[in-house]
């Protein structure tokens, strides 16, 4: 009975997905284009209706629909109505092989209304899947590492200068080995905490240690001295105290949860956003409206390995375009024109709220970005380090998809745990990545 309940909610799903994405219909006269997008940040929506109001007043035969999906479910809804060929005509994300492979997504090069110059060369990189343009961005994200301010300040760390310069492996290991203590209530300090519900951190450090991708054209790349290195440097974290022993089974909330509780000197991954968010919970609690201590949020890069260039995990996201079977000419132009106007520099407020790098030409200058005094230089070096992307054939870009959920993640999951030592969790991936790779 469950399994036939759960069959009946997928179709229904299913369904409700196919007639939500028809571009058939229409308002009056008008061409329905679809949108579906994410809570890019707390003032999104209010942002995209202002968008799409502009949008319409100039295009009068062209009317707009939009969803906001929820992180946690969007994706997989997504999933079902790009597999059953009825997508949305406008999508927020970033390119994937596997999206390419389907057919519906649309390549971009030469049907463009703007020209391809108006944006930052790195981000528009970052929507492309081998030669093709598969959408356009509205931002530079960047995944980095942050401190708490005032345990900074109390163990004596210059963060200004780390900021500037960058740090070591073992620099940080150093300097988080003095944020392991008791605190007065009788919970425990860490020096560091990092979400281990995915393998993020592995993917921050190992491209701190020579490892910029995964793979490249001649297949995986994680299957040697430098990914063995990188991983027993996060057992040694876990083993001497200064990461959770219980790191696998942190999740994101839990970790702001640390730093608002002042648990954790160093905590990842951050984001430059954090530096607004954690003003607003700053001020709640002057407010009186939650309990607990004031923080400051410090951006902070991640860590090199002794001899390796300091990087910075980033890309761009954006919007991209998808069609269905038996779409009209002018319907797919008609979406080109939505799209283009979603990632114009009038929509540059979205970086700016975000206190991310502007990727539209015109819109650099234009906005102000939240963030401290502090961490303006931060931003300014990190944005800088950013790699252009490995752009290796969609085939490729789909098997290493393949290769993060089926091996990655769980084998991580193994050695955070203690379930997998370091040379256990590279035999894995020499085993079944290399498997996947051949194929």
């Amino acid at each position: 009975m469950k399994r036939g309940l759960s069959l009946s909610m997928v179709l229904l799903l299913v369904a409700s997905i196919i007639l939500g994405c028809s571009n058939n219909s229409s308002s009056g006269s008008k061409d329905v284009v679809k949108v579906w997008t994410y809570p890019v940040h707390g003032e999104y929506e209010a942002e995209l209706k202002d968008l799409i109001a502009s949008f319409e007043k100039e295009n009068e035969n062209i009317k707009v629909e939009y969803e906001v999906l929820s992180w946690a479910e969007g994706p997989q809804k997504f999933d079902i109505a790009l597999n059953s060929g009825s997508p949305p005509d406008v999508y927020f994300g970033k390119p994937q092989g596997k999206y390419v492979d389907t057919g519906l997504a649309v390549d971009l090069k030469g049907k463009l209304n703007v020209s391809e110059s108006d944006y930052n060369e790195v981000a528009l990189d970052y929507m492309k899947i081998e030669e093709g343009l598969y959408g356009l961005p509205i931002y530079m994200f960047l995944h980095v590492w942050g401190g708490n301010k005032q345990l900074l300040e109390e163990a004596g760390i210059d963060y200004e200068k780390i900021q500037k310069e960058g740090w070591t492996w073992k620099e940080f290991q150093d300097l988080a080995a003095k944020g392991v203590k008791k605190k007065d209530s009788g919970e425990d300090q860490y020096g560091f905490v990092f979400q281990g519900n995915n393998e993020e951190l592995l993917v921050h450090l190992a491209m701190n240690n020579g490892l910029p991708n995964r793979y490249t054209e001649d297949g995986i790349t994680w299957n040697d001295d430098r990914i063995l290195e990188t991983m027993k440097y996060i057992r040694s974290l876990i083993d001497s105290g200064i990461m959770p022993r219980e790191t696998a089974a942190i999740d994101p909330a839990k970790r702001m949860e640390l730093f608002y509780n002042h648990q954790a000197l160093f905590f990842g991954r951050a984001i430059p956003y954090f530096d607004p968010v954690v003003e607003a919970h700053n001020e709640e609690i002057k407010a009186g409206t939650v309990e607990g201590e004031e923080v400051n949020f410090v951006l902070l890069p991640i860590p090199h390995n002794e001899g390796q260039e300091q990087v910075s995990f980033g890309g761009s996201e954006g919007y991209m375009l998808f069609t269905q079977k038996n779409a009209k000419e002018d319907h797919l132009n008609n979406s080109i024109k939505v799209l283009e106007h979603l990632t114009s520099a009038e929509a540059g407020k979205a970086a700016a709220a975000l206190a991310l790098p502007q990727v539209h030409k015109d819109a650099e200058g234009k906005f102000e970005m939240p963030l401290a005094p502090y961490n303006e230089v931060a931003a300014d070096v990190l944005a800088s380090k950013v790699l252009p992307p490995a752009n290796a054939a969609a085939a490729l870009a789909a098997k290493d998809d393949r290769f993060r959920t089926e091996v990655v993640i769980p084998t991580f999951q193994g050695l955070l745990s203690g379930e997998l030592t370091p040379e256990a969790a590279l035999e894995e991936f020499k085993k079944k990545g290399e498997a996947i790779f051949s194929q």
